[in-house]
């Protein structure tokens, strides 16, 4: 028998990864990309003012920026929702 808790805290586990790689992990990756295909960031603080960007950004509402914070937690979905379709299929067409 599942225990209902574990399964709480492993979902609350895996999103709680899930958002501090998109607030964290993402902005840093996507700073480090910019930096060596365009150069550097015009802010003073460089990474710091870029990061600090996203997240007014998205504080103000902008959809690219919230895809950006999103972007693992929407990949993990996406996959997610993929493999449950497969399997529903697998096990209806056999």
């Amino acid at each position: 028998m599942r225990n209902p808790f574990m399964a709480f805290i492993r979902w609350l586990l895996l999103f709680t990864i899930l958002g501090v790689a998109g607030t964290v992990l993402v902005p840093a990756a996507a700073y480090v990309a910019g930096k060596r295909l365009i150069g550097a960031y015009e802010g003073k603080l460089g990474f710091m003012d870029y990061a600090g960007s996203i997240y007014a950004a998205a504080g103000r509402g902008e959809l690219l920026a919230w895809l950006i914070l999103l972007s693992p937690t929407l990949v993990w979905l996406v996959w997610f929702i993929l493999l449950r379709l497969q399997r529903r299929l697998l096990a209806t067409s056999g």
